[in-house]
C-alpha cells in the first residue's frame, strides 16, 4: 500500500502521535522507539509501551543526540519472544541499522522498521534554547514563527506543546532547509532525505504536511500497520519526487565543496598530522559510532597497556613523545575499519570535544571506498558487505598505470 494520509487539524506531529498510539492500543506493536524530550529538556529517545505516553513524545523533533542505531544495537541483538517493537528512524539511522543487521549485530525478527523523512537536524546541545528562547516564546529557527498554536489536537504539557510548534514549523518550512547553516554539518552534506529500507515509510518532504503525509508499506509487516487507515492510494506525487531530487542535488554539491576544501587542508603527511593535532584520545568518536560494534577496541586492549619503563624507553628514542600517544594511528585505523559501513550521520564530529572535522573526512573516505565496490552503506538488506564478498572481476589493475 502507498498513498496520502490526511493530516488531522493541520498538526502533523500530533497526527503521528495518534497513529502510533493506535498501533499500541490495537496490539499491532508492543512498544515503539521514538524521539522525545526529557523532563530536563534534553533531546533523547524513549521506548513507549503505554499508548497514553505517546503524547509526551516528539516524532518530528529535529535534534539528534545519538544515532538511534546505537540504542537498537543494545536492545535488539538477542532473540526475543512475544514482542513486536516499532522503530521510528531517520534515513541515516535506518541505514546504520541495515549495516548492523549485515554485521549480525541486530536481529530483525521482532522489529518493525518505520522510516521517516529528515530535512536535517540540530545538535542536541543547545536545542532546548531553540525550542524555549529566553523570552518564553516558541521560535522556529528558520522562519522566526513565534508562539504559533495549532487549533485542534493540542498538547496539555506546555513543554510538549512548545516543542510541537517548533517541530511542525521545521517540517513546514522545507525550502529553508536547503541552506540552513544551523543544521548539523552531516545534515548539510546528506543526500538521503528519505528512507531507502523500511517496512513502513512516512514522508512529508515536497508536500504540505498540514494537509497530507505520504505513507508506504514495503512488505506484510508494513501493510499490517497501515491496514484500516484511510489512505488515498496512488504513486508518489511529482512535487515530492522533484523536491527530493533538488534537495539531494543541493546536498551533493555541498558535500563536493566540503571535500574540496578538505583536500586543500589535509593532503600530505604534515597536514594530516596537523588535522588531528588537537585529538585528546578520548575515543568519543568510536564510542558513539552506530556501526562500530566491537566489544573491546584494539586501542583499549592490553596491547596498548605499557609500563612506565616502556613509556620512558619509547621517549628516549626521540628525546620526547607526545602524550597521549597514538592519536593519529587511532584515527587512521578507525577510518580503515569503518569506511565501508559509515552512513555519514556525523555523530562522531558532534561528540568530539575539540571539534575535529570528522564529518567531511569520513564523507570523503567512505564515498571513495564504497564507490570502488558500487556500494552504498545501508542501501539494501540484500546487498552483501563488500569486504565479505569476493568477485573475480574486481580490482584487476593494482597500483598506478
Amino acid at each position: 500500500m502507498k498513498g496520502l494520509l490526511k493530516t488531522r487539524d493541520k498538526n502533523p506531529e500530533a497526527t503521528l502521535r495518534e497513529l502510533f498510539a493506535g498501533w499500541l492500543k490495537d496490539g499491532k506493536l508492543s512498544a515503539i522507539l521514538v524521539p522525545a524530550m526529557s523532563g530536563s529538556g534534553a533531546a533523547t529517545m524513549a521506548l513507549i509501551s503505554d499508548p497514553d505516553k505517546i503524547q509526551d513524545t516528539a516524532p518530528l523533533m529535529p535534534a539528534m543526540a545519538v544515532n538511534a542505531a546505537s540504542v537498537i544495537h543494545d536492545i535488539a541483538k538477542l532473540p526475543a519472544e512475544g514482542v513486536k517493537v516499532g522503530l521510528l528512524l531517520r534515513p541515516c539511522e535506518m541505514r546504520a541499522v541495515v549495516e548492523l543487521v549485515k554485521l549480525r549485530q541486530v536481529l530483525l525478527d521482532n522489529l518493525v522498521l518505520i522510516g521517516i523523512d529528515c530535512p536535517g537536524t540540530y545538535k542536541s546541545a543547545g536545542f532546548r534554547d531553540r525550542v524555549e528562547p529566553s523570552d518564553g516564546t516558541c521560535e522556529d529557527a528558520e522562519q522566526g514563527v513565534k508562539g504559533s498554536r495549532v487549533q485542534g489536537l493540542q498538547d496539555s504539557n506546555p513543554r510538549t506543546s512548545s516543542l510541537s510548534d517548533f517541530d511542525n514549523n521545521h517540517v513546514r518550512n522545507q525550502q529553508e532547509q536547503y541552506d540552513n547553516p544551523d543544521l548539523r554539518t552531516a545534515c548539510q552534506l546528506c543526500e538521503y532525505a528519505k528512507p531507502m529500507v523500511f517496512d513502513v515509510a512516512i514522508g512529508f518532504l515536497g508536500l504540505n504536511p498540514d494537509e497530507e503525509l505520504w505513507v508506504e508499506s514495503a512488505n506484510d509487516k508494513g501493510a499490517a500497520l497501515l491496514e484500516g487507515l484511510e489512505v488515498a492510494e496512488g504513486d508518489e506525487p511529482d512535487k515530492r519526487v522533484k523536491y527530493l531530487e533538488e534537495l539531494a542535488a543541493k546536498r551533493k554539491a555541498n558535500a563536493a565543496v566540503s571535500i574540496e576544501e578538505l583536500n586543500k587542508e589535509m593532503m600530505g603527511p604534515d597536514n594530516l598530522v596537523r588535522y588531528f593535532a588537537d585529538c585528546l584520545n578520548c575515543h568519543n568518536c568510536m564510542n558513539v559510532c552506530p556501526v562500530c560494534y566491537c566489544r573491546e577496541c584494539f586501542f583499549d586492549s592490553d596491547s596498548f597497556m605499557r609500563s612506565l619503563g616502556e613509556h620512558v624507553m619509547i621517549s628516549k628514542r626521540k628525546g620526547m613523545t607526545r602524550m597521549p600517544s597514538e592519536t593519529l594511528l587511532f584515527h587512521l585505523t578507525r577510518m580503515n575499519h569503518m569506511m565501508m559501513s559509515c552512513v555519514g550521520c556525523g555523530i562522531c564530529e558532534d561528540s568530539c570535544p575539540v571539534s575535529i572535522g570528522l564529518t567531511p573526512l569520513f564523507k570523503k573516505v567512505s564515498r571513495d571506498a564504497q564507490a570502488e565496490f558500487d556500494y552504498v552503506s545501508g542501501r539494501s538488506l540484500d546487498e552483501e558487505l563488500p569486504l565479505t564478498t569476493f568477485r573475480e572481476d574486481e580490482f584487476k589493475t593494482i597500483g598506478e598505470e
